[in-house]
């Protein structure tokens, strides 16, 4: 989860079509991985690589927290136990996404969140006005915390490796060696590298790739990052992070969804970031009815291609008819290039369409691991 930028006109929404006074958006190509990203690109595979992370912090906590944040997010909060987390969703009342998150509890009253710094604002100008402050208080916690992941085929060993020593998951696994490979999904708990105490947290945030999100409090992140420098794993670039996230098939505000977009229209309930059992919240009502009784005209799907898909390219079928528009877009390694459009949910996968004068071919996300 890093800052993304789209490349297009804050004023152009995302997928709108041109018209006379909405200019298209200008198309980026994606960019070759240098030889050292192409390196920690496979060693995500092979072994581990360290990321810094672009996430910001907010926290709510009082006696009525989680019914607080239950009123506000897709998920259902009220199941967390302490040492859990759950990725969820806040919503417009009209069901718009206002932004997606990684939520923890780190006690009876207390949470977590942790999203991209471009959404914070919004999320905290929505808590602050549903939320009591007698019964929570909402606090903005971006100063405070510094964060970074490590993910690849053995995090857990080398999370090891890196010196977490005395980790605890507060569900209730015990961390110490090769235990951390056992933690769920979401467990979170925590442990001490080099001097300084951390928070590991198991998010699946690249799909099959399994990995962690190490934050430390900001006074103590010079001793954590000395250590992950002088660690003998490669240092993943912002590209490869963002390559690793578009074959995992997550999406990220601002790119490949924004404030148009229903939640199910960008997958998010196969992420398991929506509960459909869970009492009301915020935008509820359209994503009920979504479940329950339609669908959305619109999905995220895969491209894959002979050449470079640009960012904002506009999606045609084989009758010439406009269906979307790309969103992420990458050149892997192993796949060659890639990206993530919405299109028109008749546009089903295997379906042949043409962007910029380009063959693609519609797929399923995630992309194959």
């Amino acid at each position: 989860m890093s800052e993304h930028n789209s490349g297009m006109s804050s004023a152009t929404p995302i997928g709108a079509l041109p018209g006379a006074d909405t200019p298209a958006p200008a198309l980026v190509y994606p960019a070759s991985l240098s030889p050292d990203d192409v390196e920690a690109y496979h060693a995500l595979r092979r072994d581990a690589v360290w990321f810094d992370g672009e996430l910001h912090w907010s926290s709510i906590e009082g006696p009525k927290a989680i019914d607080a944040l239950n009123g506000l997010v897709t998920n259902d909060v009220s199941q967390l136990a302490v040492g859990m987390g759950q990725h969820a969703v806040a919503l417009t009342p009209k069901g718009k996404v206002v932004c997606d998150m990684t939520v923890v509890r780190i006690s009876d009253e207390r949470l977590m969140l942790a999203m991209l710094p471009h959404c914070l604002p919004a999320w905290l100008d929505l808590a602050r006005k549903y939320i009591n402050p007698r019964l929570a208080k909402v606090a903005d916690e971006r100063e405070r915390w510094v964060t970074w992941m490590l993910y690849g085929t053995n995090a857990s060993l080398v999370i090891t490796d890196l010196g977490a020593t005395s980790g605890v998951a507060e569900s209730g696994a015990d961390s110490a060696g090769s235990e951390l490979a056992e933690w769920p999904a979401w467990s979170h708990g925590v442990a001490d590298i080099a001097s300084a105490r951390v928070r590991l947290i198991r998010a699946p945030l690249l799909g099959t790739l399994p990995g962690f999100v190490i934050v430390a409090e900001a006074g103590e992140a010079d001793a954590v990052r000395t250590r992950l420098e002088a660690f003998a794993r490669p240092r993943g670039s912002q590209a490869v992070w963002e390559l690793a996230r578009v074959e995992a098939g997550r999406p990220a505000f601002g790119v490949d969804m924004d404030e148009n977009t229903i939640p199910q229209e960008a997958n998010l309930d196969t992420l398991g970031a929506i509960s459909f059992t869970k009492g009301c919240y915020t935008g509820q009502e359209t994503v009920a009815r979504v479940h329950f009784r339609g669908h959305v005209n619109r999905h995220l799907r895969g491209l894959t291609a002979a050449a470079p898909l640009p960012r904002s390219a506009r999606v045609i079928d084989a009758t010439g008819k406009d269906v979307g528009d790309v969103r992420s877009s990458a050149l892997s390694p192993r796949l060659g290039p890639i990206a993530m459009a919405m299109v028109r949910r008749e546009v089903a996968p295997g379906a042949t369409v043409t962007v910029e004068g380009e063959e693609a071919t519609v797929v399923e996300l995630p992309f194959p691991g």
